[in-house]
């Protein structure tokens, strides 16, 4: 390593091992930052609006304002060879793959452990200078804790929309170190959101675009609502240092809880329904008794060609037709996917099905769960038969079945997020899943499966893909939280026209 190259010292200055010494190390740490961010002009005009929560712009450095206050830092670090071994430093770490609802990347493992001489210096001019900066410049009250790891987004990489809330987090920031000509339409942009009457994020009003040497950062607040949009490059790697500034972060309002999703009593219907929707071979006592078998032993079952072919194919003709039509459901923070507003006349018909009294008693013969107030099926006849027969062996009591649902619409972008406030972790739960349209759907290459876990644990539980004409049952408790992963531009590149979005009926049933 070149100690006059890059601290002003002579090569006599050097210790026995080669490295620079402490003094040249600090010296060159502290010429790192961009020169034109210690002016005192620039600081003093900059310091002006930061506290004034004004819009600012001068040689490319930005206060946004809005939705909340954000700013950016071109040029951050000065000396561009060091820019250049720093990333070749950076690029020979060992990174973790992360993956779970909110987000897909690699990560290094904290950077206060790097032993990696650019690394250092990087950890000296972020936990001092640049700490230094951010009090006086920004009047900010700040300790010395300070978390660095290095992100590297690829194809399909993506962090979901979150407020950065964490223990003792007040600032957040993030250093690029991309390739040069980065654009929009390379993905990886920090989208920022603005928020409803509700403080939950709505919609995004800012899209700030990856640059080489560039430093974002944004006080954690309550309505911090970001996210890193999905990496679009096939051949471009988003490199970044990022991190947080520890102090005493504001006071929160209470979380914002959604209100229970409207749940109504099985309707009247006809048994007879039954037979005109759902392949006979889930009506036969056998089958039934079989499939009980293997949901009470794994309190999931998985039925395949549910519905009669005729009928399948009139749901998806309908499902994919002018006359349904969908809305966003929000907030980004939860979930992102499309709902049904109106309905062709034979979805109608399904979902009065699936919230029907006979579809509550089908339920009961396949879990064993009370679901209905008649008696389980019979070792005899089928379970139709039994139930308006009044046949079976034993009764239960049960005591408040009802339901809630809806046809969604998932394609590229969809997702829903694990949140402490989900309303839907209020009792146990049997979550059913009718999917259409996914002919062609890979779930491993694509996402849009179905992931359930417990609580406070990394361990999937288990995972339901999307399979065309398929029920999927799953009984959960409190602690089992579920998500669906994030669907990727893969679902764009990789499936036919007509299969880069599939659908399912979401029912939810309780006892």
């Amino acid at each position: 390593m070149d100690c006059e190259k890059y601290a002003g010292s002579k090569p006599n200055e050097a210790n026995d091992s080669g490295d620079c010494p402490i003094k040249a190390k600090k010296r060159r740490a502290g010429s790192l930052l961009g020169k034109y961010l210690t002016k005192e002009g620039f600081k003093e005009r900059f310091s002006n609006a930061f506290r004034g929560n004004k819009y600012f712009k001068e040689n490319d450095a930005i206060i946004h304002d809005k939705p909340f206050k954000c700013c950016v830092l071109p040029n951050f670090i000065e000396n561009e060879s060091y820019l250049l071994e720093l990333k070749e430093e950076l690029m020979k770490l060992d990174f973790n793959q992360k993956s779970v609802d909110l987000y897909k990347f690699q990560q290094s493992n904290d950077l206060k452990t790097s032993p990696s001489y650019n690394i250092t210096l990087l950890r000296d001019l972020i936990y001092q200078d640049f700490r230094k900066w951010l009090q006086e410049t920004c009047d900010m009250k700040l300790t010395d804790q300070v978390d660095l790891s290095c992100a590297k987004y690829e194809y399909t990489d993506v962090l979901l929309c979150h407020d950065d809330e964490l223990e003792g987090r007040v600032v957040a920031f993030i250093l690029y170190l991309v390739p040069p000509g980065w654009q929009e339409c390379d993905g990886g942009s920090l989208d920022l959101f603005d928020v409803d009457e509700h403080g939950q994020p709505d919609k995004i009003v800012k899209k700030l675009v990856p640059e080489w040497n560039s430093l974002s950062f944004f006080e954690v607040s309550p309505i911090s609502f970001h996210q890193v949009a999905e990496v679009l490059s096939q051949d471009k790697t988003r490199l970044s240092i990022s991190g947080w500034f520890h102090g005493s972060p504001p006071e929160r309002p209470m979380p914002y809880k959604e209100p229970c999703n409207p749940t109504i009593s099985p309707m009247p219907l006809e048994d007879e329904h039954l037979v005109k929707w759902v392949n006979p071979i889930y009506l036969d006592q056998g089958v039934v008794t079989e499939i009980r078998g293997r949901f009470e032993d794994e309190s999931e079952v998985e039925l395949q060609d549910f519905l009669l072919d005729d009928k399948y194919t009139e749901v998806l003709e309908a499902l994919r037709s002018e006359k349904t039509t969908w809305s966003h459901r929000g907030p980004a923070n939860k979930r992102c996917y499309e709902t049904a507003d109106s309905l062709p006349e034979v979805l109608c018909e399904l979902q009065k099905l699936l919230k029907s009294l006979p579809m509550f008693k089908l339920l009961r013969t396949f879990t064993g769960l009370d679901l209905a107030d008649t008696p389980l099926t019979s070792n005899e006849g089928s379970p139709t038969q039994a139930a308006q027969d009044g046949t079976g062996a034993g009764t239960s009591s049960p005591g408040n079945p009802r339901c809630h649902g809806e046809a969604r619409r998932w394609s590229h972008g969809s997702y829903t997020l694990v949140h402490d406030t989900d309303p839907e972790r209020a009792e146990f739960a049997l979550d059913i899943m009718l999917y259409c349209g996914c002919e062609d759907w890979d779930s491993d290459k694509f996402g849009g499966y179905t992931s359930y876990l417990v609580s406070g644990e990394d361990e999937e539980l288990l995972s339901v893909s999307p399979f065309a004409n398929s029920l999927a049952l799953v009984y959960r408790d409190m602690e089992t939280l579920k998500f669906v992963k994030h669907v990727n531009h893969k679902s764009v590149k990789g499936a036919s026209s007509s299969s880069q979005s599939f659908y399912d009926f979401h029912m939810v049933y309780y006892e």
